[in-house]
């Protein structure tokens, strides 16, 4: 699920401080725009269920002209679990807030099987999977988990369509950022398809948990397509 769901698959990396070592619930909103035009807001939750599963949700309202392309809610759900130092999504949902399912999602993972199953955008998947390959949310969560562990991820594997994905993670330094929040020093990171010219880049809050404070996507020629910047966040 891409674009306008696209920005919302950047929000997760909320985490502890430094010296922490575990995932924490949280919610944080944000507003995006478009091009330089004010788009609509998100927000995003991690949440631990009672059965010791989590569930990672963002849900996005469009705004303005944005409407017309999205008159309802964009919603993504990832549940997972922790089996070690590994995060394993078992099942991800993804709506676009429109009747038609031609950018839906719904996937299952068999970590017994070793497959994940379900429909993406229309096209059935069925695919081998290892420890490893995630769906949009979970990716995020994933690397949140790294972090904590005080490791700079260099690449993950994501589930587009009925294929597996590589994307590369870098860190291109750090900087003192005006925010909602304040001014906050922050440290960027920059995740790339392989094989791709866009990017995303990530401005994370190492004092707030590594939480990005600003986020961009930009195109082959360096341009931003659309960004995020947080307004609010909590933490338990």
């Amino acid at each position: 699920m891409r674009a306008p769901l696209a920005l919302l698959v950047i929000a997760a990396l909320l985490l502890q401080p430094v010296a922490a070592q575990e995932l924490k619930p949280f919610i944080a909103r944000y507003a995006w725009t478009y091009r330089g035009i004010s788009a609509g807001q998100s927000t995003l939750s991690l949440a631990r269920r009672d059965d010791g599963r989590w569930i990672y949700s963002s849900r996005s309202v469009a705004r303005g002209i944005f409407r017309l392309i999205a008159p309802g809610d964009i919603t993504q759900d990832s549940v997972f679990r922790l089996d070690g130092d590994q995060v394993l999504p078992e099942h991800y949902r993804g709506d676009d807030g429109t009747p038609a399912t031609k950018r839906d999602v719904n996937l299952t993972f068999d970590w017994h099987a070793h497959r994940v199953s379900g429909i993406y955008e229309d096209v059935p998947v069925d695919l081998p999977i290892e420890p490893g390959v995630h769906d949009d949310m979970s990716i995020q969560v994933a690397l949140m988990n790294d972090l904590l562990r005080g490791i700079t991820p260099m690449n993950f594997r994501l589930i587009d369509r009925n294929l597996i994905k590589n994307y590369q993670y870098s860190q291109e330094g750090s900087l003192m950022l005006q925010t909602s929040l304040g001014l906050k020093k922050v440290v960027i990171y920059r995740s790339r398809k392989v094989g791709s010219r866009s990017s995303t880049l990530f401005w994370c809050a190492p004092d707030l948990g590594y939480l990005p404070l600003k986020v961009e996507r930009h195109d082959g020629a360096d341009k931003v397509e659309w960004a995020m910047s947080v307004q609010s966040a909590s933490r338990e």
